[in-house]
């Protein structure tokens, strides 16, 4: 391995627009944690430079909606592939301008595109068992747009072996967490919320999707408060928490699943929110800040069940780095407080020099550097998968 700059692209559940960010990425060392050829890569990087290149808003309510309807034409979504490919490919140059680079100082960018469709359970298509993932934003376009070669689609080999093909976090968590050997586990409070384990010897155990994250919460703002999610956990504040109705919540069975396991609007989503939530709103007339209370505690306790169920009788958590949006509703960090299973050291990605808005840009600019090296970089205990492999397709400009 050998340092170089990258740039990472990502769009995630919230769509308001592309994260985009470039970092200098280079090995410790020989490279490796532990020294040996199947240990995470030891790696350090600086970024360079970081952009929100924000989507129109009437691209944005049509893209919501296609993804919430689960339905959309052939034409749709091949011309939505293309035209997130040229969107992409503006946020690159526009992360060059505001970073002072040319496309000449950087050697390549990884893109995770937008996520349409995640089904990583096999089922019959006309006979045949298929499991897959589709997320858009052609790479071709990108490459001879920035005339950068991009590495893309990396969830789709993870699948082939027999994986999840998510979270794609976990490996990410174990390069940037695992060098101190302390006991950590690295949450991400985006739409979905996700939690990755990593032990003391710094590799990661687990890593699953724990169920909603501010995903409710934020329909809740948009329905009952006009806005688009709830800032720094006031509206929660004030309300109460239903237990009988957090109870029926809890009740789903994603919860009682064992990981490797992942959901995100498909399960979650608006159509959850229509069929399940609000019709339980209006029956028991649950008063508007005690929804959003309520909805917060779901997040919350879904959460901390998770780790107490599948990684704390195998792997005790010292310290939990906080990441995502959910990490600034201090009412949902208060509420996770009290609902973790003993005491726990909480702390942001922040305080270990790793932007919170910037991780996942982060995640796939190590994923399209390590897979520019061929080396492994799906972690198959997190995913499920039946071995290790090199994620991410590679595009030259």
């Amino acid at each position: 391995m050998k340092p170089l700059t990258v740039i990472g692209l990502n769009s995630g559940t919230s769509m308001d627009g592309i994260d985009a960010a470039v970092f200098r990425i280079e090995p410790i060392g020989n490279g490796r944690v532990n020294g040996t050829a199947d240990s995470t890569p030891a790696l350090k990087f600086t970024m360079l430079g970081s952009t929100l290149y924000p989507f129109q808003n009437r691209f944005r309510e049509r893209l919501m909606r296609l993804v919430g309807s689960g339905t959309a034409t052939l034409e749709e979504v091949c011309l939505l592939n293309a035209s997130l490919g040229e969107i992409f490919a503006e946020a690159v140059q526009r992360l060059l301008k505001v970073s002072g680079l040319s496309k000449s100082d950087v050697d390549l960018i990884g893109s995770h595109g937008q996520t349409i469709w995640h089904c990583p359970d096999a089922k019959s298509l006309w006979g045949a068992s298929a499991a897959g993932t589709l997320q858009l934003g052609e790479p071709s376009v990108i490459a001879l747009r920035t005339g950068i070669p991009v590495v893309a689609d990396f969830r789709t080999a993870d699948l082939a072996v027999g994986g999840q093909g998510a979270p794609l976090v976990s490996f990410a968590d174990a390069v940037l967490f695992g060098q101190d050997h302390k006991a950590t586990g690295v949450l991400n409070i985006g739409g979905i919320a996700n939690l990755t384990a990593i032990d003391d010897h710094g590799k990661a155990v687990a890593a699953f999707d724990t169920g909603p994250g501010n995903m409710l919460i934020d329909r809740a703002c948009q329905l009952y408060f006009d806005c688009e999610y709830d800032e720094e956990g006031r509206i929660a504040a004030g309300g109460q928490v239903i237990e009988p109705w957090l109870n029926e919540l809890k009740s789903h069975s994603y919860f009682q699943r064992r990981p490797p396991k992942t959901t995100g609007r498909e399960l979650f989503g608006f159509g959850y929110f229509d069929t399940v939530i609000l019709p339980y709103i209006e029956r028991e007339k649950i008063a508007k800040a005690d929804i959003v209370k309520t909805l917060t505690a779901f997040t919350a306790a879904t959460i901390a069940g998770g780790y107490n169920d599948f990684v704390k009788p195998k792997t005790k958590i010292e310290r939990l780095v906080l990441g995502g949006g959910g990490t600034f509703n201090d009412e949902l960090v208060r509420l996770l407080k009290n609902y973790w299973p003993g005491d726990v050291a909480i702390s942001r990605h922040e305080d270990f020099g790793i932007s919170t808005k910037y991780k996942e840009a982060l995640l796939f600019a190590l994923l399209a550097y390590t897979n520019y090296f061929g080396i492994h970089n799906n972690v198959p205990i997190c995913t499920g998968a039946s071995r290790p492999v090199c994620l991410g397709k590679l595009v030259r400009a």
